[in-house]
């Protein structure tokens, strides 16, 4: 999955060097090419929306009593996507380390800091470049035009892929085990997507749910799109806790990856 490398232009500055912004630019752009190196993800990951949406939402809605029940479902289906697909970047960093492609990428003239920031951004931009086509589905299905609504979705969207990515990065450098990491990611990827009101609201969920639910930055996310699109007002509340969750995990991820690199721990 993580077998590409990443060149690093030369400049048309006298000296020869990137900008700063260029090389975090090129680290994101790596990132993002990685996406369509793997075609099964997408491909499969959009067939399990398409049957998640127009299958199961289309008939479990009739024996759900809760008025626009299909609208709340795809709305949350959408912000559900964005968080499982972020987690991929851990499974990215973990292989790297493994195949040592990550001694080679930390020989090249980027910075540790500018390295980090660029992988965080790639994993989060990748993500929204994955999902939009499904937003665009449910946007068209269920007639929402509001320009400033559809513009607020995206920015939570691009929050929670931002922030998962961090959650994932710091995985990936802190379990070593290549077996209980494959586990540990994939039972957090269906915590944080499952134990959330993203598909049910919160009265619809076991008690032994309900308790925890509202505190999953699924929640934040997908509570706050609905508020733009659908009621097209802002929950600040909800976007206060999933900016809360960003920089948590964002600094988390960055600070436990850079003291991991400058240790040696892959080498």
């Amino acid at each position: 999955m993580s077998s590409s490398t990443i060149l690093v232009k030369p400049s048309n500055s006298p000296t020869g060097q990137v900008s700063t912004s260029g090389l975090v630019w090129q680290m994101a752009i790596r990132d993002i090419l990685t996406l369509f190196r793997t075609p099964w993800i997408i491909i499969s990951r959009s067939m399990a929306f398409v049957i998640q949406l127009f299958v199961f939402a289309y008939f479990i809605s009739g024996f759900v009593s809760y008025s626009g029940f299909f609208q709340y479902y795809a709305v949350g289906s959408v912000v559900a996507m964005v968080a499982s697909i972020s987690f991929v970047i851990g499974y990215d960093i973990f292989e790297e380390a493994e195949e040592g492609l990550l001694d080679y990428l930390l020989t090249l003239p980027v910075s540790r800091r500018q390295f980090i920031i660029g992988r965080s951004i790639g994993g989060a931009v990748r993500s929204m470049i994955y999902v939009i086509p499904m937003f665009v589905i449910v946007a068209v299905l269920e007639k929402f035009s509001n320009p400033l609504s559809i513009l607020a979705a995206v920015l939570d969207l691009f929050l929670l892929a931002f922030g998962v990515t961090g959650l994932s990065i710091t995985m990936a450098v802190t379990v070593r085990s290549a077996n209980r990491f494959d586990v540990t990611l994939a039972l957090l990827d269906l915590a944080v997507s499952r134990i959330s009101t993203a598909l049910y609201p919160l009265a619809y969920l076991p008690n032994y749910v309900r308790s925890i639910a509202p505190f999953s930055p699924v929640t934040f996310a997908s509570q706050s799109v609905y508020s733009a699109l659908v009621k097209t007002s802002l929950n600040t509340t909800e976007l206060a806790g999933l900016l809360a969750f960003v920089a948590i995990f964002i600094v988390l991820g960055a600070t436990i990856y850079f003291r991991r690199l400058e240790g040696g721990v892959y080498a």
